[in-house]
């Protein structure tokens, strides 16, 4: 009878590799709540649990966590699906901690290990690569070398930037051959190889350049004043061979506006043209660096017994999550590993610059992976898949952008060909964008304006403060999300107008973002039904810095469709404990729809909407994700401000999901029917 703790490693269906499958069976076992005494106890007796005890004394061991730290213990061993080549397993053990944090470790074998030597009766295990020791050991230095090499090569289709480029307008000079590290400002026109650095700034101060001290970088800067993760960075452009990086904190000034304006326009090609770009992925600050001890723990021997007599070699390690773009969904899971251990993943300047940057190599905490526009790579070679085999591939957002910017049909204008596409590629990049941290709500569109200007020069459309010139009918529809309890007001000063994203401080949705992405699907480039309602007369905007892909505190969207009149109500509900605030908006005889608000409506002051305000209500249009599936019906909810005349702010949305009465048939009810019998043709400008 197996084990009742471990249940002799089964629960999994023989060894899975990259989709193919040695031995059978299937199933799942998870224990939960487990006390450490008793796999300890266990494996007086259990040969299995025996490894898992050292094994997991071991892990636990190279990452300084005490036995006596476990508060539960819960087992995973889990195989999902009948047959190899669609199936995930994975072997883990999750640890729930005194202190509240909890401490994640995975089983594995390696390919060396032939599986006529594994014991047959433990059924499925994963199997992996061995990370390097550490992420600056020459092991994990070959691996960068080869994966730079590889996209240097013709097999990467996309990465097109050159291995020199025009230096930016100030770069520091990490001093190969000498000790001396210097800023320098190379003659206009200067090529050469450079680096990037991606990093978080951190609550503590680091060193920059300011108006006052750029005498004092020219001259030179003693590597001692670097932070930590500064340091790293130029040992490693050494290492590299590389003479120059580029680090935003010392070649921008900083207390110069204009100069701040000037380089932050320049961010699309100081990203794209740079060799590489070096991200201190699991730093909160200065002080993380970019280097980290990632061990595992091997445990060998031969298993006893009925079905055993063979040789066995299992590796324990820290589990290594390969969820490398921190969704809106995500971003509000407590405890969710991206947040915990690749903090960097969750700010938003830094999303620009991966997704710009052709190759960018993340110094993670338990391995360096490797991104280009061609490929993901990493160490344990698992980071195109969320589990060991290929049943589940990682949609990476930074692979889905280069598909669609720069792939090419022969005799087609791509441009045309993939305007859907590429336009929804904007709002997914948007709806992930949105979900991150930025310290400076003025920064938001400014954060986001290095994508904007290198999707421009593919797109050829007008970019009007987040939103594009030949999609704004779509981009319009944007749903703020959070509850009442998360909003905020609005901001003071404002950056941008209230019919864009960009005006509110939370994540905000679109209902057409790319899921799921498969390079030889084509579907991202098909769009399903859709109806628009209102028609864009004009729009204007009017940039408050160098260019329009900056802040926009101004803009003027005029647009005609059908109006309804209604008046705002207020409802207070509570849910776990909380109180929320509902708003509806009530129209002539008596319907009621649910309204999205963009912002803390009930904030006093200038922006402040209470209930019994009149308020329009503009028909937008619906969407349909596939044919025969739910609709989303949209409407824009605007308050007059100012006393002119059809002169009006967004203040939220109405969004209606009307279920499909079957697959074959689309629903045929049009939920604002009620709403819009009697509703007045008119032209309005937005503000």
């Amino acid at each position: 009878m197996p084990c009742q703790i471990c249940n002799d490693f089964k629960g999994s269906g023989g060894i899975l590799e990259k989709g193919k499958t040695v031995g059978l069976g299937t199933g799942t076992h998870r224990k939960v709540g487990l006390r450490w005494n008793e796999i300890t106890a266990s494996a007086e007796s259990c040969f299995t649990c025996d490894i898992l005890t050292r094994g997991i004394r071991g892990s636990l061991q190279q990452h300084s966590i005490q036995e006596s730290d476990i508060q539960s213990v819960t087992i995973l061993f889990y195989y999902g699906g009948e047959s190899g080549d669609e199936a995930d397993t994975n072997k883990e053990l999750r640890f729930h901690l005194a202190d509240g944090s909890r401490f994640d470790m995975e089983l594995f074998i390696t390919e060396e290990e032939p599986d006529s030597v594994f014991p047959s009766g433990w059924g499925t295990f994963p199997i992996s690569q061995r990370t390097s020791p550490r992420t600056d050991s020459n092991a994990s230095l070959a691996a960068i070398q080869g994966w730079i090499e590889e996209c240097l090569g013709p097999s990467h289709e996309f990465c097109y930037a050159a291995t020199k480029a025009e230096l930016p307008a100030r770069v520091i000079d990490v001093g190969i051959g000498n000790s001396t590290i210097r800023l320098v400002e190379p003659p206009r026109g200067t090529v050469d190889r450079y680096i990037c650095l991606s990093h978080c700034w951190g609550r503590e101060q680091i060193i920059t350049t300011t108006t006052l001290t750029m005498k004092d970088r020219v001259a030179g800067i003693k590597m001692g004043d670097l932070s930590k993760t500064f340091q790293d960075a130029v040992a490693l452009t050494r290492r590299l061979g590389v003479r120059y990086i580029w680090i935003d904190s010392l070649c921008i000034l900083q207390d110069d506006r204009r100069d701040w304006e000037v380089q932050s326009a320049q961010m699309c090609d100081i990203y794209s043209k740079a060799y590489l770009t070096i991200a201190a992925t699991h730093s909160r600050d200065g002080r993380g660096g970019l280097f980290h001890e990632t061990p595992d723990f091997e445990v060998s021997g031969v298993a006893p017994g009925p079905g055993g007599g063979n040789y066995y070699r299992i590796f324990f390690r820290e589990r290594i999550d390969h969820h490398l773009d921190c969704t809106n969904v995500a971003i509000t899971q407590v405890g969710h590993t991206t947040i915990t251990h690749h903090p960097i993943l969750t700010r938003a300047w830094v999303y620009q610059e991966r997704m710009l940057s052709t190759r960018v190599l993340q110094f993670g905490r338990y391995e360096v992976f490797f991104e280009c526009r061609s490929v993901v790579a990493c160490e344990c070679d698992g980071i195109e898949f969320h589990g060991s085999s290929a049943a589940a591939p990682v949609a990476v957002t930074k692979l889905v952008h280069a598909d669609a910017l720069d792939s090419e049909l022969p005799g087609v204008d791509w441009a045309e060909y993939a305007h859907y596409y590429i336009a929804r590629l904007w709002r997914t990049m948007v709806s992930s964008y949105t979900a991150l941290d930025i310290t400076f709500h003025g920064d938001r569109l400014p954060a986001m304006g290095g994508l904007a200007k290198h999707m421009a020069a593919r797109r050829r459309s007008a970019y009007r403060a987040g939103l594009w010139e030949d999609s704004l009918l779509d981009d319009l529809l944007w749903l703020p999300g959070g509850s009442s309890i998360s909003k905020r007001p609005r901001p003071v000063p404002r950056a941008a107008p209230t019919w864009s994203w960009a005006s509110t401080e939370h994540f905000v949705l679109y209902n057409d973002t790319i899921m799921f992405w498969d390079p030889d699907n084509e579907e991202p480039l098909d769009r399903e039904p859709y109806q628009h309602f209102a028609k864009v007369e004009e729009c204007v905007v009017v940039p408050g810095g160098v260019d329009e892909f900056g802040m926009i505190p101004q803009g003027r969207l005029q647009i005609s469709g059908q109006v309804a009149t209604g008046i705002l109500e207020r409802a207070a509900e509570v849910g776990e404990g909380q109180q929320s605030l509902v708003y509806h908006v009530v129209f002539p005889g008596g319907v009621k729809m649910k309204v999205y608000e963009d912002y803390r409506l009930e904030e006093p002051g200038e922006d402040q909407v209470l209930p019994g305000a009149e308020v329009k209500c503009l028909r937008m249009g619906w969407i349909q994700m596939q044919a025969g599936s739910d609709r989303e019906f949209f409407s824009l909810v605007l308050r007059p401000v100012g006393g002119a005349p059809a002169v009006y702010e967004r203040i939220g949305c109405i969004c209606i999901l009307m279920r499909a009465g079957g697959l074959a048939e689309p629903s045929p009810v049009d939920p604002f029917e009620p709403v819009y019998r009697s509703a007045v043709e008119q032209t309005v400008v937005i503000v």
